[in-house]
C-alpha cells in the first residue's frame, strides 16, 4: 500500500531486530497517492522477514491530532487503568 515509509519506532523488538513479544508493533510514517499517514501496526515474521499484519491502525493528520488530544487529556486515567 505505502508508496513511501519511514519507521519511527518499534515496540517489542530489541536492537538487533529480534522480537521480544509475539507480535511486535512498528510505528511509521507512510504516504499513498499524495496523502500522508501515521501507521501503527502489529507485525509477524515469515521466512525471516517482518511483514505487516491486518492488526493495526492508519491515521491521517486530523485523526492523529484527535487521538493525541485524547491521550494527553486522559493520560492519568489511562495510566491508572493499566497499572
Amino acid at each position: 500500500m505505502a508508496e513511501t515509509a519511514e519507521v519511527l519506532g518499534r515496540i517489542g523488538m530489541d536492537a538487533s531486530g529480534k522480537a521480544t513479544i509475539r507480535e511486535p508493533i512498528i510505528v511509521s510514517l507512510s504516504s499513498y497517492k499524495k496523502s500522508k499517514y501515521l501507521d501503527i501496526r502489529k507485525y509477524y515474521e515469515k521466512d525471516g522477514q517482518w511483514l505487516p499484519s491486518q492488526k493495526g491502525i492508519t491515521l491521517h493528520g486530523t485523526q492523529f491530532s484527535e487521538l493525541l488530544n485524547i491521550l494527553e487529556s486522559q493520560k492519568e486515567k489511562i495510566e491508572q487503568w493499566l497499572t
